[in-house]
Formats: structure tokens, sequence, C-alpha cells
């Protein structure tokens, strides 16, 4: 079977991740902005961060839908958010269209966030974000770090099944 890992990562978390399943697949890594990403792999594993309630590369992915017909392609998602929780499940769902939605399986995975770290655009978004969730208000006070190779357990069992 031969495979891909493209991801994109803005804090690190994400890049942990497809370092391990890189580990377990053996499957290349690519950055998402690569010019070289070998499309011709039947099994795509995407990874990226949720940003503004959605995943980073949501409208990536949908802009090269094409390139992916046909694959198996399995996207997983991080954020300091408990991946369990509807919500989270929720906002990949809407941002991706019904085509794209139908042909990738999501694995919200468990992040990182802390806010002391972020940039100044990000500490501006996740602040205006506080004012709709309680939960995000804590983590600004408060560091979470959910990032374990353990997570990645059923997405591992998927790609290789």
């Amino acid at each position: 079977m031969a495979g891909i890992i493209i991801y994109q990562s803005t804090y690190g978390s994400t890049k942990q991740y497809a370092e391990w399943i890189h580990e377990e697949t053996g499957f290349p890594l690519f950055e998402s902005r690569d010019k070289s990403i070998p499309w011709a792999a039947d099994t795509i594993v995407i990874g990226c961060p949720l940003m503004a309630f959605k995943p980073a590369l949501a409208g990536w992915i949908t802009k090269r839908w094409d390139k992916f017909a046909g694959k198996r392609v399995f996207l997983f998602t991080t954020s300091g958010a408990d991946p369990a929780k509807q919500p989270v499940r929720d906002m990949v769902e809407k941002a991706l269209p019904d085509q794209v939605r139908q042909g990738v399986r999501v694995f919200p995975l468990a992040g990182r966030f802390d806010y002391s770290k972020l940039n100044g655009g990000h500490k501006v978004m996740m602040r205006l974000a506080a004012t709709f969730s309680g939960d995000i208000r804590r983590q600004l006070k408060h560091p979470v770090d959910g990032v374990a190779r353990g997570n990645l357990k059923e997405l591992i069992a998927a790609i290789k099944g």
C-alpha cells in the first residue's frame, strides 16, 4: 500500500502526530505547502489544527478534492478542545462540503493549547471565541496538552485495515 501524510502544523501538535504516523506506517511526510506531493498514493492521511472553528486545511482539501478521487483519505485534526465532545466533530462536519465529507474518515485528536505561546492574531481570535465558550475561557488561563501517541490507536488501525 502506497501512502503519504500531508500536514499543516501551527504550534507543533499536528507535526508530532504526523511524525508518529510516519513511524507507524512508513508513509513519507509532506507539508501542505510542498509543491512535490506525489498524488499517485492510494492512501492519503491529512492532518491540521482546528482554527476559527474549522480544520485549517478545509479549503485546501476542497480545492484539491479531484486529486483524492478513488483513494482512501483520512483527516486528523488537533485542538485544545476535547475531541470527544460533539462541538469538535460538528466543526469538522460543517466545514467540509458533502462530497468531501462522504469521502474522508475524520479523526479529531487532542492537541495542545497554551495561550501565552500564541501569536498576536491567534490571541485576538481566542479572546473573541472565549466570549462564546466557557471551555475556551478556562483554557486561556490553564494550558492544555493532550498530545499522546496512544491517541493514534484508532487512526493507525483504520489506515492499516
